[in-house]
């Protein structure tokens, strides 16, 4: 049985660190995803004024209802702007996340590496002691059979 790595616990953190950053790259794409849907229902609703306003403007025309309307599509727009901008916050934020996931991904591959490294280290010396032994046990035996012919 090989000896407990020295640096299991490092290891053991850079994993758990992995995960707790994948985790909050999953919820900061779920949000971008929502933030994606109420853009869309935004422009939507920006479609619906505009042809609500169309329509309004042909026939009798009733002011008051096209300047509502209107404060209604200016109201949309800047909550669209804002939208928009929280969004493009959002792909910075998942991109930082991202790049924080890859380099913790690195760092425990990195560790990861250096275990087997020494698993196989301590495979091969184990190995060797094998082979030494069994070496030892025929010379021994040869030598107890001269021994024992002469």
């Amino acid at each position: 049985m090989p000896p407990k790595f020295s640096l299991q616990p490092v290891l053991d953190y850079r994993h758990n660190r992995v995960e707790v950053l994948e985790i909050e790259l999953g919820r900061l794409l779920q949000t971008q995803k929502r933030g994606q849907t109420v853009l869309e229902a935004l422009h939507d609703s920006r479609g619906r004024i505009i042809n609500q306003l169309k329509d309004g403007q042909q026939g009798d025309i009733d002011l008051f209802l096209i300047s509502r309307l209107r404060s209604s599509l200016n109201n949309v727009n800047e909550r669209i702007i804002q939208q928009e901008a929280y969004l493009v916050e959002l792909e910075y934020q998942v991109q930082e996340k991202r790049k924080e996931v890859i380099s913790a991904k690195q760092d425990d591959e990195a560790l990861q590496t250096l275990k087997d490294r020494e698993i196989e280290r301590y495979m091969a010396e184990q190995a060797q002691k094998e082979n030494r032994l069994q070496d030892d046990i025929y010379i021994s035996r040869a030598f107890r059979q001269m021994n024992n012919a002469a």
